[in-house]
């Protein structure tokens, strides 16, 4: 049996980090503080890094990995696919099938006429809030990265740039910390699934 890649555990590690930062803000927090203190840190550089950082967690990175993978690795293309479709698949079925009427911060607290701070020039959507899709691409996609350097470092660094992703879709208010928590969940167990099916081919 082959032994398994690096930076696994490094990256496991930083997501249940996050997730346990993430459970504690929300049993500490109600709903409405958890979006006012997130709310409160806005300047400009902030809004800058955190719209890239929402950015990074789109189809352009997935995309890329692919490519490489279909030139460079073609054993971890199958793995990549499969993890990426499954998360997708979740992602979008309990969106749209499940929890589609789950409001998003703009729509939940728009009765309250509370002047929120809105990061210009980013589309305020209002439902189909839980899980976010972005965080769970993050999550899934990041890993792939990680796995490439096969080192603990790079894995951390892996692991914090997606925990970017997640706390970026609060900060521009296009989700809640639970959607946030489910979403980074949702996207490391495809990605681990088909990873440890597979980790012996790709491996090799």
């Amino acid at each position: 049996m082959k032994r398994m890649n690096a930076a696994w555990p490094a990256y496991w590690i930083v997501f249940l980090l996050f997730e346990m930062g993430l459970g504690g803000y929300m049993i500490i927090f109600d709903r409405f503080d958890q979006m006012r203190i997130i709310n409160n840190w806005h300047i400009f550089p902030v809004d800058f890094l955190f719209r890239a950082l929402t950015f990074s967690g789109e189809l352009v990175v997935p995309v890329i990995l692919l490519g490489y993978f279909l030139v460079k690795k073609r054993a971890w293309v199958k793995p990549f696919v499969f993890s990426y479709a499954s998360s997708t698949l979740i992602v979008q079925g309990l969106k749209h099938l499940v929890f589609e009427s789950a409001l998003r911060p703009y729509a939940y607290f728009k009765a309250l006429d509370i002047p929120w701070y809105l990061v210009p020039g980013v589309e305020m959507n209002e439902y189909n809030s839980f899980p976010s899709g972005h965080t769970a691409a993050a999550w899934f996609c990041f890993v792939w990265i990680a796995l490439l350097a096969n080192k603990r470092w790079p894995a951390v660094l892996c692991g914090l740039w997606a925990c970017g992703v997640g706390i970026s879709r609060v900060y521009l208010f296009q989700h809640f910390p639970v959607d946030v928590a489910f979403g980074a969940f949702i996207g490391i167990s495809s990605s681990s699934i088909f990873y440890y099916l597979y980790h012996e081919t790709i491996a090799a």
